[in-house]
């Protein structure tokens, strides 16, 4: 991730025009401070907090997403890619009436037990099979 941070810093750095105008490199100096801080967000953790009536999403100190818990109807496993607040590809896909979540936390028994106690009529279809793209049960 690092890598990823300097490699897209490089082009800023390198390719910014030289200028008399002393503010036009605090803009761009502040521009990559920007950049920087979104790309090391995720660093800082994300947290799962299930409140008497919401599923919140946080990362770091910031939210992220609310969920109704009345209206999440199912939880199942996904290894789907796609951007979401999850530092693991193994990872639970929270679908609900109004918007869908693909989380990961570390203690998912944990998780969809306090889920269960709020919403008894969550469908829960966590299955752990290997399948042809899986050499071991990894939890990647």
């Amino acid at each position: 991730m690092l890598l990823m941070i300097f490699l897209s810093l490089l082009p800023i750095i390198f390719l910014q025009e030289p200028s008399t105008e002393p503010n036009n490199s605090y803009l761009a100096y502040g521009v990559m401070a920007l950049i920087i801080v979104f790309l090391l967000l995720p660093l800082f953790g994300m947290r799962y907090e299930i409140g008497e009536h919401f599923l919140i999403v946080r990362i770091g100190h910031i939210p992220y997403g609310k969920i109704k818990l009345e209206d999440i109807t199912q939880v199942e496993r996904s290894y789907n890619p796609l951007s979401s607040p999850a530092a693991s590809l193994k990872r639970l896909f929270v679908k609900s009436k109004g918007k869908d979540l693909l989380i990961s936390p570390a203690n998912e028994k944990e998780f969809l037990r306090l889920l269960k106690t709020h919403n008894p009529n969550i469908k829960v279809d966590i299955s752990d099979k290997n399948n042809w793209w899986r050499f071991w049960d990894w939890d990647v």
